[in-house]
């Protein structure tokens, strides 16, 4: 159940990112758009393949899904961390 979760969770942050590419989305008077927030894109599209990733190795049965999951919850935690710290400038 939670690489369903996992799955749908990436699924989501890439149509983030995707939305973000194509019209910047305003968050707390900052615009997290490509020339704003280029590196935070860029981590955030990194963490959501790794986040799809982990979770289709889980549907196929491998043993790095259950070594990799809380690789990646950290990671998420990290670039939200980043997120804070950029809408606090």
């Amino acid at each position: 159940m939670r690489f369903k979760v996992l799955a749908l969770f990436g699924f989501i942050n890439l149509f983030f990112i995707v939305a973000a590419l194509i019209s910047p989305i305003s968050l707390a008077e900052h615009d997290y758009a490509w020339p704003q927030a280029a590196v935070l894109i860029l981590i955030q599209g990194l963490v959501a393949l790794a986040m799809l990733y982990v979770a289709r190795q889980k549907f196929a049965g491998a043993d790095i899904a259950d070594k990799a999951y809380p690789a990646v919850v950290v990671a998420y935690v990290l670039w939200l961390c980043m997120v804070w710290r950029w809408l606090g400038q």
